[in-house]
């Protein structure tokens, strides 16, 4: 029990240490409690943890109602928050893939350590940060499954100009971005907005599609991922070309299991403001950890 105790301290007093390196940066920004990261400690005798990453401009409340059956049968479920992430744009574009990836590493290696029994879910980018980290790491015994949802390897509509977009658009709200454009999805930034930046981070954005290009062009010798792996994508999704999150995981994983929602479903398939799978999604990934 001190020992979970002692990580978990460890675990929240790095993230209270992150957000006075944020007011450095931004002395404007305020970090909520819902955008923080969190660690909920379950039932003393149930040693089994969840492991939660969010996507870009997102945080780990995003995340929460995958959260919810295991909260209730007592688990305890970590949230992670890539740095640069709750605040602003400007603190967000402060930091670079190179820190999310040592930061995941070093973060669930921490929560592997205490556990019995860890499993982890990540979306978007965390789905990106937490295959990479299964790719360079060596994986934890504690770390039993890994449940992606629209992970982020490949950038589905390309465009030429990256370094113009970022010169002007860094820093716009989310609510001009999305009124002028009606890019799907930014949608559910403008409903569920206590989980949410809410100016865009261009310099943010293309850290993670140079990060996601890495993994993607990443050449491996046969498959090193042997934990079983759950993809969930929808052909609905703006964001990520889906084509190319299939090839990297096929390439990588071992045990996969595919899950594909037709029709428009969005790229947050977990977020039930915006997607009408979500529950569908949750009890999914609850199920397939239950009945392992």
């Amino acid at each position: 029990m001190n020992e979970k105790k002692n990580a978990r301290d460890q675990y929240l007093n790095f993230y209270e240490e992150l957000y006075l390196e944020y007011s450095r940066i931004d002395d404007t920004q305020v970090m909520t409690k819902e955008k923080k990261a969190f660690w909920i400690q379950g039932k003393p005798e149930i040693n089994k943890a969840l492991f939660l990453a969010h996507g870009y401009m997102g945080t780990p409340g995003e995340m929460l109602t995958i959260a919810a059956p295991f909260i209730e049968q007592g688990w305890s479920v970590i949230g992670f928050l890539i740095p640069g992430h709750g605040s602003t744009a400007k603190v967000a574009n402060s930091y670079r893939h190179e820190y999310w990836q040592k930061i995941m590493a070093l973060k669930l290696t921490l929560v592997c350590s205490c556990f019995e029994e860890v499993h982890t879910a990540g979306f978007s980018t965390g789905g990106l940060l937490l295959h990479d980290f299964l790719l360079h790491n060596q994986t934890p015994l504690a770390l039993k499954s890994q449940h992606l949802v629209s992970p982020f390897f490949v950038q589905r509509l390309k465009t030429f100009f990256d370094r113009l977009i970022e010169i002007l658009f860094n820093g716009l709200s989310i609510n001009i971005a999305y009124f002028f454009t009606r890019f799907r999805d930014l949608k559910v930034m403008t409903i569920d907005r206590q989980f949410y930046n809410q100016t865009l981070p261009i310099t943010t954005a293309r850290q993670i599609k140079k990060l996601g290009l890495l993994v993607y062009n990443e050449h491996r010798e046969g498959k090193t991922i042997t934990i079983p792996l759950h993809l969930f994508l929808t052909e609905g999704d703006l964001t990520v070309k889906t084509t190319a999150s299939q090839e990297v995981i096929e390439r990588d994983a071992v045990n996969v299991t595919h899950v594909w929602y037709a029709g428009s479903e969005p790229h947050h398939l977990m977020a039930p403001s915006v997607s009408k799978v979500a529950l569908d999604l949750q009890q999914r990934i609850f199920k397939v950890i239950f009945n392992k």
